[in-house]
């Protein structure tokens, strides 16, 4: 892919994935067998599929306010600030976060998340 093409995929997997917190997309943007890495955790589809329905129960008006999206031939990062209500509780969440993606024949395979905030990346939804 060509680096216009890898901004636009970004964007669609923003606008796609990302904040509708919508799992069904997952198979359009993201390999199988992806990798992915946060802090000591170790990621595949499954969890971020689970991280996605955990995250329409408890984050609601979530903003991503896009700041940096670097393009190249097959790979990109992406930052943003991510805000949100916890829905249980009404507190805001806020962090930075930045995502370094490889991309395989049009899909991610690997990715590494960092964020200002530690999480379990791994919560599953009720």
């Amino acid at each position: 892919m060509s680096p216009d093409d890898v901004r636009a995929f970004a964007n669609r997997l923003m606008d796609e994935v990302w904040r509708p917190f919508d799992h069904t997309a997952l198979p359009r943007f993201y390999h199988p067998d992806v990798v992915g890495h946060h802090r000591a955790q170790t990621l595949a589809l499954a969890d971020i599929a689970n991280r996605l329905q955990w995250d329409v129960q408890n984050f609601g008006n979530p903003v991503y306010d896009i700041r940096d999206i670097v393009a190249e031939a097959n790979r990109f990062a992406i930052r943003f600030l991510y805000s949100c209500t916890m829905i249980g509780t009404e507190e805001v969440f806020a962090t930075e976060v930045i995502y370094f993606y490889h991309l395989r024949d049009g899909r991610i395979a690997e990715f590494w998340l960092l964020s200002g905030i530690d999480f379990d990346y791994k919560q599953r939804p009720v």
